[in-house]
């Protein structure tokens, strides 16, 4: 599904970015706890108010590999940032 950055809501694209890249950080910092309770809500976020289609799932599975990934902290933080790029490229 192609989805228009303008069809995301402005507070959507806000909160998901804003969780990605602090859940990047925490995951840098070696913070693995805070990496994975940040992913998740940002997972949850994306169910709840992205809509139903390949672009959600995308983004679901960016927060579940940047999960996945720790504790490498480089890695799951790279696999957030991707994450948080889509919300803008699509």
């Amino acid at each position: 599904m192609t989805l228009d950055p303008d069809e995301i809501p402005h507070d959507v694209r806000a909160t998901l970015s804003q969780l990605l890249d602090r859940a990047g950080d925490a995951a840098r910092r070696g913070n693995d706890e805070t990496a994975a309770r940040l992913l998740g809500t940002a997972s949850t976020v994306a169910e709840n108010k992205l809509p139903a289609g390949d672009y959600r799932e995308r983004v679901r599975h960016g927060c579940t590999a940047a999960r996945a990934a720790l504790p490498d902290g480089v890695l799951a933080a790279e696999y957030a940032a991707a994450t948080a790029a889509r919300l803008s490229d699509e």
